[in-house]
């Protein structure tokens, strides 16, 4: 299988993990900082989570290459792999940076607590 610089042997089992922790580090946020320390590792450009899931894509869609000769189905995998490859990298780029913006908070702006919250109106 084709692997990409950016993701070693056993990196989607280590982005799982680092997903997880992460999701609960989330619902502990107390401040806007909190969740700047949540965003780094997905919206890193680098090696961040968006990124790394942007390589998985790009890996298969180099393995669908491989068979597209034996299976023309594998033609249009890869095709939706390319597009997802595509808009996870757009993503990548529109969001790098999105944690400092969360570090510009006044350090006093806590999170209200459930039940206390006003209603969205949407």
């Amino acid at each position: 299988m084709t692997q990409s610089q950016d993701l070693p042997p056993g990196g989607i089992e280590a982005l799982t993990a680092e997903l997880l922790r992460l999701g609960r580090q989330l619902d502990r946020a107390e401040r806007p900082e909190d969740l700047a320390n949540v965003l780094t590792p997905i919206v890193n450009r680098s090696h961040g989570a968006l990124h790394l899931i942007a390589q998985i894509f790009d890996v298969i869609a180099t393995t669908c290459a491989d068979f597209g000769v034996q299976d023309p189905y594998a033609n249009d995998l890869q095709d939706l792999c390319c597009d997802a490859y595509s808009d996870l990298t757009d993503l990548r780029d529109r969001f790098n940076g999105l944690d400092e913006q969360f570090r510009t908070f006044s350090p006093d702006v806590t999170r209200i607590p459930r039940g206390r919250r006003p209603v969205r109106p949407w």
